[in-house]
């Protein structure tokens, strides 16, 4: 039955200091930081014959998947490796290699694991920043970020296959660095292609190959003021630096396609009368 029981549980931290220096000088500084875990106490669940398949004991956004084990080299690897018909017919070089959990020979449903215990929403979310104003300038900063995050980036094939839209933007590191006859390199960040039939089974289902860490720290606002007569004027930014792992396209993101967010720079001039 779908029924089961869940503990949630974690904190959130928020600080302000203010202090005047002074006629000429004031700071102020502030930062908040929240954090969450939860687990599945309870799982009303089939009698797995492997634990590995349970959910029980285990947080609520996971990945669960194969254990990648690069990508095959040469027919006679996989003639010497566990059966993968299963996940696509005609296992080709180039193609991923998984890991056999149960040792039956052949990969199955029962080879998958969870792969990460950090899903993609983020458990820990923070930002700190300030402002100074000395006599008549003023400077503000912010940033926000995110870490225990993960990125499945699987599903990324650029081809036609069935009624699905065709002619798909090929990503720039699957262009660069793609595993193919003339490049038979067993580390490549893209497995081969299937040029004619679209995406390759095998090669698509989740897996540790495709995972990636998804935190990032993100310059998400920046200000620069100088107060005149009746007025103040500024130059003032957002979203202008990103710092993270995974630079693919913005983790911030829910997916590769969506719409970035937008870097911008004003100039403007307050009056007040």
């Amino acid at each position: 039955s779908n029924i089961g029981e869940v503990v949630n549980q974690g904190f959130e931290l928020s600080v302000n200091w203010t202090k005047q220096f002074g006629k000429d000088l004031m700071v102020d500084f502030r930062g908040n930081f929240t954090y969450n875990q939860n687990e599945h106490k309870y799982v009303d669940e089939p009698n797995y014959p492997y634990v590995w398949q349970t959910d029980t004991g285990k947080p609520l956004n996971t990945y669960k998947g194969y254990i990648a084990e690069g990508l095959f080299s040469s027919e006679e690897e996989i003639a010497n490796s566990p059966d993968q018909s299963q996940l696509g017919a005609n296992i080709m070089p180039g193609d991923i290699k998984y890991r056999d959990l149960n040792g039956d020979g052949k990969i199955t449903e029962d080879d998958q694991c969870m792969i990460s215990k950090y899903g993609s929403v983020p458990r820990l979310q923070y930002g700190f920043g300030g402002t100074i104003n000395y006599k008549k300038f003023d400077f503000g900063i912010f940033f926000s970020g995110s870490a225990l995050r993960s990125i499945l980036i699987n599903g990324l094939d650029p081809f036609l296959e069935g009624n699905r839209i065709p002619n798909k933007n090929v990503l720039k590191f699957i262009a660069d660095n793609h595993w193919s006859v003339d490049n038979p390199n067993p580390n490549a960040e893209y497995p081969r292609l299937g040029l004619t039939t679209g995406d390759i089974g095998n090669n698509t289902v989740n897996s540790t190959y495709w995972l990636r860490n998804g935190s990032f720290l993100r310059l998400k606002n920046l200000e620069i003021g100088y107060k005149i007569p009746y007025g103040r004027i500024y130059v003032s930014g957002a979203n202008l630096l990103r710092f993270s792992p995974f630079d693919l396209w913005d983790p911030e993101l829910s997916s590769w396609n969506s719409y970035p967010l937008q870097r911008t720079v004003n100039v403007g001039l307050q009056l007040n009368f």
